[in-house]
């Protein structure tokens, strides 16, 4: 899965991004720790893509989204790990 299959193809969907961290934010009240620090980090990460995606120019260079998809994987793998043990393979 890629961002672009998560929030839409205009240039990865930064609005889409932002939307779903805003929503991840939210969650993060509903749960307790250590799960709400691992949504917390999610959200953040989240965030951060959705800026490199608003910060990218236009034309979009060539495999710039796939860098952001690449560090937002990265990013994500921590706090998905907490939220989905034995999962993360």
């Amino acid at each position: 899965m890629t961002v672009v299959d998560l929030v839409g193809p205009a240039r990865g969907d930064a609005a889409g991004l932002a939307a779903l961290a805003g929503r991840l934010h939210r969650a993060a009240a509903l749960v307790a720790a250590p799960e709400q620090d691992a949504v917390r980090a999610a959200a953040t990460a989240v965030d951060d893509a959705a800026q490199r995606l608003r910060d990218l120019p236009a034309p979009v260079p060539a495999g710039a989204v796939t860098e952001v998809e690449v560090a937002l994987a990265r990013a994500l793998a921590g706090p998905l790990a907490v939220l989905v043990p034995g999962r993360n393979h």
